[in-house]
């Protein structure tokens, strides 16, 4: 072959290999975060990041994190850091993202297990002053990453809950009978609070005993007034002395609340019928 000719073809012969080794090495760049030795830095709170995670890949530290997790997925997993001050917690969200995922968190190294925290689209972590924490954020699809919007920010305060039952009440013609008191509630998340209780009646050797609850609960902060009525499968409510013990829970992101009131109940006679 002349040299010319053997020149031209390995020319053209390079030309046809360059972009096949160009986009292997595009689809080979995984960004500087993609495992927990290059944690993005959160800093101070609140913060907030916006990365492609398309060519983010996810590993064996991941499906051994989620072991106790349970996510459907670990794709397209991205570190982050933080170091607490205040011990006050801190919340990181990826509900803005343009992809389902979730979060998993480590105290210390993530590669000694100390799994603190984990769940889909938000997260709130308990934290202790001068301990840093390792977030992993994914996709919980098969979907391998896209436009990761994360934000981190300080946790709400813990929920308050308080409860108070009434001392008077009202026994109706049916057996069932009517109980009363206020609450008031606070930080709570939507839905997530309750009163429940147990109204007892002695009647002879017999306790006459029925349960009741109270939901949704109003978590506003505000005094409310709640009633129930209250219906026994062993007998009937009637006009007298009877017991109550009231109870209930209020949870917020990391913590729960509870409150409780023990009260002696008047029961009077009325008219009508209590609601099921």
């Amino acid at each position: 072959m002349r040299p010319r000719l053997r020149t031209a073809l390995a020319a053209v012969a390079a030309a046809v290999l360059v972009p096949a080794l160009t986009i292997t090495a595009a689809d080979a760049a995984a960004p500087g975060n993609d495992t927990a030795a290059g944690a993005t830095d959160v800093g101070s709170l609140p913060a907030s990041f916006d990365q492609d995670t398309t060519q983010a890949t996810t590993d064996a530290l991941d499906a051994s994190l989620n072991n106790d997790c349970g996510a459907p997925f670990t794709n397209a997993s991205v570190w982050f850091k933080y170091t607490e001050t205040t011990g006050d917690g801190f919340i990181a969200s990826m509900t803005d993202s343009d992809y389902s995922g979730g979060f998993i968190v480590t105290e210390g190294d993530p590669a000694d297990g100390n799994l603190v925290a984990c769940g889909p689209g938000a997260v709130g972590v308990a934290t202790s002053p001068g301990t840093t924490y390792y977030v992993v954020a994914f996709s919980d699809t098969a979907t391998n990453g896209g436009h990761l919007h994360v934000t981190f920010d300080t946790a709400p305060p813990p929920p308050e809950l308080t409860i108070t039952a009434d001392s008077r009440a009202v026994a109706y013609k049916d057996g069932s009978a009517r109980v009363s008191g206020t609450y008031s509630c606070s930080n709570a998340n939507e839905g997530d609070a309750e009163i429940d209780g147990t109204l007892t009646q002695r009647v002879g050797r017999t306790k006459i005993t029925g349960d009741f609850f109270v939901y949704p609960l109003e978590c506003d902060g505000q005094t409310h007034t709640w009633t129930a009525d209250v219906f026994s499968s062993n007998g009937l409510f009637r006009g007298g002395k009877a017991g109550s013990v009231t109870f209930g829970y209020a949870c917020g992101l990391l913590t729960c609340a509870d409150g409780y009131s023990e009260q002696t109940v008047q029961l009077s006679s009325g008219s009508g019928h209590g609601k099921k």
